[in-house]
């Protein structure tokens, strides 16, 4: 064979073992993410554990996300923290209040959403319930932190731009001996009536086209595979002539 052959022919051996690689590489992250999404989907079905129980898995691997949790305790509701945010379009605010459970354990509460209006709990009454009260709620770790163009937390305005816990626990004054949650819980909506704050659905759902894009590496090292044979075919002639 000529130099030019297998030029081509080394070229494409290369260029398959890349494509091939790249293809396996994401049949591996596809097996990675369903075994995820299937953690997520049994943590979601699964019954509440309290939250002590959460606490422990979470110094113990950090396996807690999307964990049910139910509690009591009470709420601090002079520490409410407000994480502007959009529901259906509307502009408001998430209400974000400390949990004094009953077990010793300060966590921090998504108890919902309430329009910007009604950011002042004057004008929504009722929203602060007294006493101890029952909490259920999902686990959020919130360890994306800031993005690159979202703008810096206001504490002094009360006004959260993206999750930051250790300082919206410091915004909220805990006692530095408390034992306290590195994780938020966001309350759910039940079937009960419409209260504010709205509970807001979390969405636990993963996007997953892994085995998509293994296909397409498959496929174009296929494709790679015709176009060599056919250049080579070509060159071969042009040679012979």
């Amino acid at each position: 064979m000529s130099g030019r052959v297998w030029q081509i022919l080394l070229a494409a051996i290369l260029g398959v073992a890349v494509l091939v690689g790249l293809g396996v590489w994401q049949l591996q992250r596809l097996a990675w993410k369903e075994a995820l999404i299937a953690e997520r989907d049994l943590r979601v079905a699964a019954a509440p554990v309290p939250l002590d129980q959460a606490l422990k898995e979470f110094d113990a691997d950090h396996s807690v996300e999307f964990l049910k949790v139910e509690t009591d305790g009470i709420f601090q509701h002079k520490a409410e923290a407000f994480m502007l945010t959009t529901e259906g379009g509307v502009p408001g605010f998430e209400v974000v209040t400390p949990l004094a459970s009953a077990d010793g354990i300060v966590v921090l509460v998504d108890r919902g959403f309430v329009p910007e209006p009604l950011k002042d709990p004057a004008k929504r009454p009722d929203s602060q319930p007294p006493g101890e009260v029952q909490v259920n709620g999902i686990v959020r770790r919130h360890v994306g932190g800031r993005g690159p163009f979202t703008p810096d937390n206001d504490p002094d305005g009360n006004i959260w731009y993206w999750w930051d816990i250790p300082a919206m626990l410091a915004y909220a004054d805990v006692a530095p001996d408390a034992r306290v949650a590195p994780f938020v819980l966001h309350v759910q909506p039940g079937a009960g009536a419409k209260t504010l704050p709205a509970p807001v659905t979390v969405d636990s759902s993963l996007t997953n086209n892994h085995l998509q894009y293994a296909l397409t590496w498959f496929s174009l090292a296929a494709v790679l595979v015709v176009m060599a044979g056919f250049l080579i075919r070509q060159t071969v002639r042009k040679d012979a002539a």
